[in-house]
């Protein structure tokens, strides 16, 4: 969760006044108009392949700590509905749930992106104190984390079959206090359920809130935080977990500092480089557009920046990845953060991550008073005689997720070019340089729908078609579909029906893509009967 991590990109986008309607799929309602996009897939040679758990999640290491105001602005009822800018009526519960009621759905919902790392961190990593009465400053401390979160963590963990990335805390620069965590948390939670300990968070931030002084630097955080790698290789417990930083957010996220943090502790000393990312921000009474969010100039001059970061951690031979990410600071814009316009944005997002270098990209669920609007999945509970029932909202960022993890990881990416005056991206993807191919087409056009011509040299087989679509940009949960089904209360997804389409005379898969839609085109091998 952020206070103050933006990284803001100046962006226009026109805005016109009506969406299109969606269309349907028979020939005579489209066939004689210009395409809306002419796509050319390229397979002679393989592209970065994405990993396999390159989809993740990061969330608070307590739903106590974070220190956050929610989302407030005198006028902001113009960006949407009322009840979408009032405070949920339902209180949000933390999504593992809590010691001894695990919440067992969500840990299924991990569980359907395949292999992942779940990141326990944010904000109230460094303000959530183990033994707060023992902290060098306890009134520092404004939640207790105890072994029963470290047992709900490892649980999460075994269930979910995901690894797990720990944030420790540095605001209170005690190594030898950490050290007596860590030796807790090894009673409960097994080593090869985690990936690394990730020391502070957004420790770029901290001289802001006092924790440290003005002058704070890259190179006095690699002091702090070697400090702790020194202590945790003296103890037998300790040293058995690998090290994962620096969480830089803004300030520090960058090329020069991020090498003078890694040269500064080693690059031995970490396994893992990580920053956070927020495209936009709601911070201090900030508003944000969907025509802002979807705008093309957010994924370019975020990608000119990243591949620096990236090119710093590989210079030393470390992987990077964006551990913290969401479509805008402090909780996300009601009406826009949690509308289906995040699905197009959160999968241009990933496979522009993916391009960029990225070795896993974590979406950020948060809780604050008034409520956190990006989440993926939101869960809520209510008190029965049994105990707890968990229930638990998969939000449109969450089937981009999904879709993506279905249909791109473990994959290499190939390139795609994409003809259009519209605002479509499009990503293709394979196996191997002989097996099927997957190509992403996005619409973030805040009007336009059509015809979509898709070029893939050799490949002539019958593909198969399926839409992640929402009735409009601003539809919420309830209207968005999978091929054309949606998420249970239990975390599943029915079968889901596709569309067959057949090359035309010209060797094009040609097919409508409506507004508000993202289509997922399977296109058999080059050699398949």
């Amino acid at each position: 969760m952020k206070n103050l991590c933006v990284c803001l990109f100046a962006v226009s986008l026109a805005v016109s006044a009506a969406l299109a309607a969606s269309g349907t799929f028979a020939p005579s309602a489209w066939a004689q108009k210009p395409p809306l996009a002419s796509i050319s897939v390229e397979t002679g040679k393989l592209g970065v392949q994405i990993p396999e758990d390159f989809v993740g999640i990061s969330l608070e290491v307590s739903a106590a700590g974070q220190g956050v105001a929610p989302f407030a602005k005198p006028g902001a009822a113009k960006q949407g509905p009322a009840p979408q800018l009032a405070a949920p009526a339902r209180v949000p519960q933390y999504a593992l749930g809590r010691g001894g009621e695990p919440n067992e759905i969500f840990f299924q919902f991990l569980r359907n992106l395949g292999p992942g790392v779940l990141r326990l961190g944010g904000n109230s990593q460094d303000n959530t104190c183990w033994k707060p009465a023992s902290a060098p400053h306890p009134d520092w401390c404004k939640g207790e984390i105890t072994t029963e979160d470290f047992r709900l963590y490892s649980q999460a963990a075994k269930s979910s079959g995901w690894r797990l990335i720990v944030g420790m805390n540095l605001k209170q620069n005690s190594a030898s206090w950490a050290v007596d965590e860590v030796k807790a948390m090894a009673k409960e939670i097994a080593p090869e359920e985690i990936l690394g300990l990730e020391i502070g968070n957004e420790p770029d931030h901290f001289a802001r809130a006092g924790r440290r002084p003005e002058s704070y630097s890259p190179a006095d955080l690699a002091k702090d935080f070697r400090a702790y790698a020194e202590s945790f290789q003296k103890d037998p417990v300790a040293r058995k977990y690998a090290l994962v930083g620096p969480a830089v957010c803004s300030a520090w996220r960058n090329a020069n500092d991020l090498a003078a943090f890694l040269d500064g502790v080693g690059p031995s000393t970490v396994k893992l480089v990580t920053v956070h990312a927020y495209p936009r921000t709601t911070c201090r009474g900030n508003t944000v557009t969907t025509g802002e969010l979807l705008a093309p100039e957010l994924v370019s001059h975020f990608n000119e920046a990243a591949k620096t970061w990236v090119a710093a951690g590989r210079q030393r031979n470390l992987p990077v990845a964006l551990a913290e990410t969401n479509s805008a600071a402090c909780g996300g814009m009601p009406g826009v953060s949690n509308s289906f316009a995040s699905a197009p944005w959160g999968l241009d997002w990933l496979f522009s991550a993916a391009e960029d270098g990225f070795s896993g990209l974590n979406f950020h669920i948060g809780y604050r008073p008034g409520g956190a609007w990006y989440n993926p999945v939101d869960t809520y509970k209510t008190e029965e005689a049994g105990g707890p029932r968990y229930e638990n909202i998969a939000e449109p960022l969450y089937y981009a997720m999904y879709a993506f993890a279905k249909n791109a990881s473990g994959e290499f990416l190939l390139p795609a070019t994409v003809e259009s005056a519209s605002n479509i991206r499009a990503y293709a993807t394979t196996a191997c340089a002989d097996c099927a191919i997957h190509v992403a087409v996005l619409n973030k056009d805040l009007a336009a729908s059509g015809p979509v011509l898709v070029r893939v040299p050799g490949h002539a087989g019958a593909a198969r078609l399926l839409l992640l679509r929402a009735p409009k940009l601003e539809s919420l949960a309830s209207e968005v579909t999978y091929g054309g089904e949606q998420f249970d209360r239990q975390a599943r997804i029915a079968p889901r029906p596709s569309e067959e389409i057949r090359p035309n005379s010209k060797g094009e898969y040609e097919f409508h893509l409506p507004n508000a839609a993202i289509a997922f085109l399977a296109i058999p091998a080059a050699n398949a009967h």
